[in-house]
């Protein structure tokens, strides 16, 4: 017999507090916090979990419930065996993540959609593992969820560009398939994701500027929930401006520092005055295609 206690565990909310703290960005937290809340949560809406024989890689017992709760304990009988624990929270909602190979634990996977580009993500998976051997006395096991996907906001400062029409997003070079048992991420067909406008709130904010309307605020956010990147690999942002007069510039922004799982990346960018994006934040380098489609690339390592 065991007993045992499953806990998820995420921050979000000491992140934003931290890198967004002035006035000005105050729009901005309050958007990011509304939107990843149900992502980065420590509730588990649904749990799959799964104990597998360690010496033959069978399924043995699985338990799976909707619980909306941060955590649960169960009591559960299990034959005197060594066994390898499996345990994922949150994958039954999310419309993009497939849950395969479930029948042993060496294959079990979490893998994104085989598509050109990728809806953000919309919830947060959790999984975790734990080896446990089960003989004739009561064990306790506590059980640790972590996050799985990862977010990016770039937050542009678009007071030199008010020509500006719209601006769109991808994040590229994410992770295609997650190994749960062996806690490893697959970037052997990279996935790109869409970014999404966040909609910035004027009520609650900026005391300065309580009448100031969505044209007057200078900044611009583009956010996407994905999976992370590779460790020693750099990775991509692809920004496209479009100007009043219809025409576009294409930013690359080059990242050498890893979007690790269970992180919020925060990029602070500011636009020329043709939309180019000019990193604010250290050791971005970038790649700028002016009249997009047009010719006239220039390269920039900042």
């Amino acid at each position: 017999m065991i007993t045992y206690q499953l806990q998820l565990h995420t921050e979000l909310s000491l992140q934003l507090e931290t890198e967004l703290y002035t006035d000005i960005d105050i729009p901005v937290r309050e958007a990011l916090q509304e939107w990843l809340a149900p992502i980065f949560t420590d509730v588990a809406q649904d749990i799959d979990l799964r104990f597998y024989s360690k010496e033959w890689d069978d399924l043995r017992h699985q338990i799976q419930e909707v619980i909306n709760d941060n955590r649960t304990s169960y009591t559960i009988y299990l034959p005197q065996e060594n066994y390898m624990h499996l345990g994922v929270a949150n994958s039954a909602g999310n419309h993009q993540v497939r849950f395969l190979g479930t029948e042993h634990s060496e294959t079990m996977e979490l893998r994104m959609p085989d598509r050109d580009t990728i809806n953000p993500l919309n919830t947060g998976v959790f999984t975790a593992r734990l080896p446990m051997s089960v003989n004739d006395t009561t064990r306790h096991f506590d059980v640790h969820l972590y996050m799985v996907n990862s977010a990016v906001a770039v937050i542009f400062d678009a007071l030199e560009c008010p020509d500006l029409a719209g601006v769109s997003g991808v994040t590229k070079d994410c992770a295609e398939s997650f190994a749960v048992k062996d806690s490893v991420f697959s970037h052997a067909s990279p996935r790109t994701f869409l970014m999404e406008n966040l909609k910035l709130s004027f009520g609650s904010g900026m005391p300065e500027r309580k009448s100031a309307k969505a044209a007057e605020y200078p900044l611009r956010c583009l956010a996407t929930v994905c999976m992370p990147t590779p460790d020693k690999e750099p990775w991509h942002i692809d920004v496209v401006t479009t100007m009043a007069d219809g025409e576009q510039t294409k930013t690359t922004l080059e990242l050498k520092d890893p979007l690790r799982a269970g992180t919020l990346r925060i990029i602070h960018c500011r636009l020329g005055s043709k939309g180019e994006v000019i990193p604010i934040t250290e050791d971005i380098g970038t790649s700028v295609e002016l009249n997009w489609g047009e010719g006239g690339e220039h390269e920039i390592d900042l």
